[in-house]
């Protein structure tokens, strides 16, 4: 009798999410906008209760659409029982016909941000990365309503603005920690973890345990375990409550993102902003101006009300002579001819061994030790032999000096140093700049182009280097 009246709750709860999640995914997909329709998919796939009921709704709607789909686990290797996980999740995702695909990473116990923060970007890169090989143009992850109220907390708690009380957003277009070409989705945004349990019970999921969930030294956690529920005994139903304004101010911050976009077109310079057209602004537009252009120009995170300010005491008001520079944001500001200028910080330094790499005809290919991305398009005029290419391995690897280049075949060659020189490179930029051999040869030098000697071929391969500039 329990039973037969329990069935139609745990019916309704699998109706409801289902319905939820479909209706927040399509909307999520009217947005994507790609050159190679359908949509490739991946999951952020732990094998806990929400990317488990994730991976179940996603499997099933895309086999009804025919869209590929595929699942991605991060083994941190912080718990004992992550190896478990890892077969847990690969197990699930076979039983579902989902290719699945894991990667392991390391953490740095004694990490500055410390060991949640390291593990969550840690996390996204790593993810990032296997959508970048696997050509995935959407990553979903299985937050949901209660994470959603929970991270609205935690920020009001650091006392942030409204983009951090704004929590998180349905579709990231830009997540820098993914590498900020990879699309982050949250199609479970509107559905509460009692929700998720439920339709995890009916449909007999099975799913691990993450024994740190109940760790209330992280922050995370202690507001899940001990304030949460203590709000929610005066105010049920909080987290849809907390959800709900969160929505109110996200549209806050759109409009403020607008005002910005006016600023940044009326004050910049390229990449770059113009002092003398930012100082007509007033001082709230020109922080939130900061706030967008430090974002578009891949900081990690908005700076605080304290760090604006330094930027602007710093950088903004010194003598017009002066060049100074500015770590902030993971990144670094610079002052040239009356210009703002942000550039990525290069914490590591860039590799000193060979690297040997692969063409087998794609359009490009990542090189995370190299922080870079090596181009492969036509020729116009000539260029390397396809068949020779894909027929031997490209070596990439840094200067060692006396190396010489031959950019154009009626000159003689030139040494890269004079090379490097006369060109507008600038000094802390070209350690990251590798070069590419082929068969012994150098045949690409990134950042000043192909040797003529190996681009022997009408209408063959030429390679260029596209790489966020080092500071």
């Amino acid at each position: 009798m329990e039973s037969s009246r329990k069935l139609p709750k745990l019916t309704k709860a699998i109706d409801s999410v289902t319905t939820s999640f479909e209706r927040a995914l399509e909307a999520i997909l009217a947005r994507v906008v790609v050159s190679d329709p359908p949509v490739a998919i991946a999951i952020a796939y732990s094998g806990g209760l929400d990317s488990s009921v994730l991976l179940y709704l996603a499997t099933q709607y895309c086999q009804r659409h025919a869209m590929p789909l595929h699942a991605f686990h991060v083994h941190h290797g912080l718990s004992p029982n992550a190896d478990a996980w890892l077969m847990h999740c690969e197990q699930q995702a076979g039983a579902l016909d989902v290719p699945f695909k894991a990667v392991r990473v390391q953490l740095d116990s004694d990490a500055e941000e410390g060991i949640e923060q390291a593990a969550r970007v840690a996390r996204y890169a790593a993810l990032g990365e296997l959508c970048r090989i696997h050509s995935v143009q959407l990553l979903l992850t299985a937050h949901h309503q209660d994470d959603q109220a929970e991270t609205v907390l935690l920020q009001l708690f650091r006392g942030a603005g409204l983009r951090g009380l704004g929590g998180m957003l349905d579709l990231h277009e830009a997540h820098g920690l993914t590498g900020g070409d990879v699309l982050v989705g949250r199609p479970l945004l509107e559905c509460s973890r009692k929700e998720l349990e439920h339709m995890a019970a009916a449909l007999e999921i099975e799913y691990v345990q993450d024994e740190s969930n109940a760790d209330t030294r992280y922050r995370r956690n202690a507001i899940r375990q001990q304030i949460m529920p203590l709000i929610d005994r005066t105010y049920p139903g909080m987290a849809a409550t907390v959800a709900r304004s969160s929505q109110h101010w996200q549209s806050a911050q759109q409009l403020l993102d607008e005002l910005a976009l006016i600023d940044f077109t009326a004050c910049a310079e390229g990449d770059a902003l113009r002092i003398e057209a930012m100082a007509k602004l007033s001082t709230r537009r020109i922080d939130n101006l900061l706030r967008f252009w430090l974002l578009q120009q891949g900081a990690p995170y908005a700076p605080s009300s304290a760090q604006l300010n330094q930027l602007r005491t710093q950088m903004l008001v010194a003598r017009t002579d002066a060049q100074p520079a500015l770590e902030l944001c993971g990144m670094q500001l610079q002052r040239r001819a009356g210009t703002l200028m942000a550039l990525a910080l290069r914490h590591a330094s860039p590799p000193n061994q060979p690297l040997e790499i692969q063409w087998r005809g794609e359009p490009s290919i990542t090189i995370p030790e190299w922080q870079g991305t090596l181009l492969f398009a036509e020729a116009q005029t000539r260029g390397i032999c396809p068949q020779r290419l894909q027929a031997s391995a490209l070596t990439l690897q840094p200067r060692t000096g006396g190396e010489r280049l031959k950019p154009d075949p009626a000159r003689p060659s030139r040494t890269l140093k004079n090379l490097f020189q006369e060109s507008a490179l600038p000094a802390q930029q070209r350690p990251w700049l590798p070069l590419a051999y082929l068969n012994g040869q150098l045949a690409f030098a990134a950042g000043l182009g192909m040797d003529a000697r190996v681009a022997d071929a009408p209408g063959g391969v030429i390679m260029h280097w596209q790489g966020e500039p080092g500071a």
